[in-house]
């Protein structure tokens, strides 16, 4: 057996570097790979993380680097992330420029020296777009897309006149939450919330599971909301990706409440945006919106209050004239009535006066032939005479009275229906005469804007000037 010499594990560690570097030297490669396990060190501004490479689809790792980035490199991924708006983190699949290295220490691993911006772009976009191809397709009885536009359920809802009751979803204790419950609670309408605050994680890769079990939460708990509101503060793109996943996005777009989206992000709209009723750029954004929904349902309110104050105003001003033209009428007829009952009781009472005389006369001529009778024959029925002349005398009296009262009656009722139609009985009852020049108006032809009028009441004459002139139905045309 021959004799083993062994090798010092530095020896043949050095030989592999040499090896490396013989083959390699200093020759780049652009490679196409995903971050995972990244770390970063301020102080000497130092990057170390690991290249990964899965298969598509999956999870599976089919190969792994270390990877560091050093001056230039870290140098590089600054100026990525504030060319893309991305995050330099796990998760994040990149075409960078690296050389290969060896330390017999620390093992084989890439150097960073660039990144290509517009790959990482493009693929997240590329990503993007085969999501929404895969919502519409596999989806159709709730998500299609028609004149440029994405079509849901959850975009079909309609709010209620009044958002008031509202789940909102949200990381705890972050800015966007403050700022939206800031917003709400401190309107300048005076306007009262109920807010239920469902916590979720917003980002990271947690994030899309946390959020769909949120809205399970809310769905589950049956309670009637108006809207449910999803908020987060701004950030890079890469903190966004959960709002660009297939399973948020299909939940979102199937939601039986109204769904109001405020991610922080300007320039961007996510899918979630396009699958919800409404997007908004930022959470404040979102709380303004609810504000001015309310708002404007307020403003209806107002509107038909004021329309209505309106109408009913015409409305009494008709009333008001028709009942003076009424009383006018009431107060004439009367008069007339009067005059005419006047002169038929003037009438009726000379012609009692007159049929009383001859009553009078007549029974005084048959009186004087009775006592010419007895007195040449006392002794004849005296008794008998004196009672049937007793007896006419009461049926005199009896049908006198009765043929006044009947007259005072009728004149009472007369009097009574004056006094009714009365411009002082007219005023109690609550209406009012509107008096033109010192007379009585019927209508309002002769009143012209700018005039002064009296409107007489029960307890005061009320001195207006007309602004303007119109006709019950509200039109101001031809007056």
């Amino acid at each position: 057996m021959p004799e083993i010499i062994p090798l010092k594990l530095s020896d043949l560690t050095r030989k592999v570097e040499q090896a490396i570097r013989t083959s390699f030297g200093e020759e780049f490669f652009w490679v196409v790979a995903e971050i995972s396990g990244h770390k970063f060190y301020p102080n000497q501004d130092r990057h170390y993380f690991e290249f990964v490479e899965k298969l598509e689809g999956s999870s599976v790792e089919t190969a792994k680097l270390k990877g560091i980035a050093w001056t230039q490199g870290a140098q590089a991924i600054r100026l990525f992330e504030s060319n893309t708006g991305q995050i330099f983190t796990n998760g994040l699949q990149i075409l960078a420029k690296v050389k290969l290295d060896y330390h017999i220490v620390f093992g084989l691993q890439l150097i960073l020296h660039d990144i290509d911006h517009s790959f990482t772009l493009g693929n997240l976009e590329k990503q993007r777009r085969q999501t929404l191809v895969r919502l519409v397709q596999e989806n159709p009885e709730f998500i299609h897309f028609e004149d440029g536009q994405y079509k849901t359920l959850n975009k079909s809802l309609l709010f209620r006149p009044v958002i008031q009751h509202i789940a909102l979803i949200a990381s705890p204790n972050s800015e966007g939450y403050t700022d939206f419950v800031h917003t709400l609670r401190n309107n300048q309408y005076g306007y009262t919330f109920d807010v239920d605050n469902y916590f979720s994680s917003v980002q990271g890769g947690e994030a899309e599971k946390e959020l769909i079990q949120t809205l399970v939460s809310i769905f589950n708990s049956q309670k009637p909301y108006d809207a449910v509101v999803i908020i987060r503060g701004g950030g890079a793109k890469t903190d966004f990706l959960v709002f660009d996943t297939y399973s948020l996005s299909r939940a979102i777009a199937k939601f039986p409440i109204p769904v109001i989206t405020g991610l922080g992000h300007h320039k961007d709209v996510s899918i979630v945006d396009l699958m919800a009723n409404t997007n908004t750029k930022t959470p404040t954004k979102s709380a303004e919106y609810i504000l001015s929904h309310n708002r404007m349902f307020e403003e209806k309110v107002l509107d038909a209050r004021q329309r209505l104050v309106i109408r009913t105003q015409q409305t009494l001003s008709a009333g008001q004239q028709s009942i003076s033209a009424m009383n006018s009428r009431l107060i004439d007829r009367a008069k007339n009535v009067l005059s005419l009952h006047k002169e038929a009781v003037q009438e009726l009472r000379q012609r009692i006066v007159d049929e009383t005389k001859n009553i009078l006369y007549t029974h005084h001529r048959e009186l004087d032939k009775e006592l010419n009778f007895l007195s040449t024959k006392p002794g004849m029925i005296a008794a008998n005479n004196r009672n049937n002349l007793e007896h006419l005398v009461t049926r005199m009296k009896s049908f006198t009275e009765r043929f006044l009262q009947q007259q005072e009656n009728k004149i009472n009722h007369f009097v009574s229906i004056v006094r009714i139609m009365s411009p002082a009985s007219i005023l109690q009852r609550g209406f009012a005469m509107v008096k033109f020049e010192g007379k009585i108006v019927k209508d309002a032809s002769s009143i012209k804007p700018g005039s002064t009028i009296t409107v007489g009441m029960l307890d005061a004459d009320l001195i207006a000037t007309v602004d303007k002139k119109t006709k019950p139905d509200g039109n101001t045309n031809d007056i």
